[in-house]
């Protein structure tokens, strides 16, 4: 059995600091907590899908324009993919970004569809209105898809992990595989299903607090 190799993102900034923070560093701080809380509730869920797909598993977070890689679980015999905890990529392009973009509100998606899109690959949507139009397609299936978009090569499927509301995306879940056998509609349910159950964890920990 191939061994698994887990990734995280560990947020060590500010954790000591004996200056006044200014108000960078009191954001910067804020953002790394938020995501080691995220993290912390996430792992169950990411690990349970990893076992299910045998695939390379994300949680991500929106940050401005982009998506923040916060948590990667893969191993040896997944697919090669540049992402990185810590690392980022543009909303536009990746499976977990649309997801973040469809649920992140008017402003945010008039900001990424009216500025440039970088057309990361010969796959990646750069055509304002076709993003529009995936973006409805988010909301109505609840789930994202990619097709080589970010990553020649890669295929990937993702689905929110909606806030107390239900209407706002706190993160999102994703499965990646090779477009050589990656089947996306296999995992639909499985990654939709990790992220109800992340969804309904944040829902609780915030009644309860």
């Amino acid at each position: 059995m191939a061994r698994r190799r887990f990734s995280v993102l560990l947020c060590h900034q500010g954790d000591i600091d004996a200056e006044p923070a200014t108000s960078h560093q009191a954001a910067a701080r804020a953002a790394a907590a938020h995501r080691r809380t995220l993290l912390e509730l996430a792992m169950p869920f990411l690990r349970d899908l990893h076992e299910r797909s045998h695939e390379t598993v994300h949680l991500g977070v929106a940050e401005g324009g982009e998506v923040v890689y916060v948590a990667k679980i893969g191993g040896r015999r997944q697919a090669s993919s540049p992402s990185r905890p810590g690392g980022r990529m543009p909303l536009h392009c990746t499976a977990i970004g649309k997801v973040l973009l469809a649920h992140g509100g008017a402003e945010l998606q008039q900001q990424i569809l009216t500025g440039p899109l970088e057309r990361r690959t010969p796959h990646t949507v750069i055509a304002p209105g076709l993003l529009r139009r995936q973006l409805e397609a988010v909301l109505e299936k609840g789930v994202a898809f990619e097709r080589q978009e970010s990553t020649p090569g890669l295929l990937c499927v993702a689905a929110p992990v909606l806030d107390a509301t239900g209407s706002a995306a706190v993160a999102a879940i994703s499965v990646t595989g090779p477009a050589a056998r990656f089947r996306r509609e296999l995992h639909v349910d499985a990654v939709r299903a990790a992220a109800t159950g992340m969804s309904s964890l944040v829902a609780r920990r915030r009644t309860s607090t």
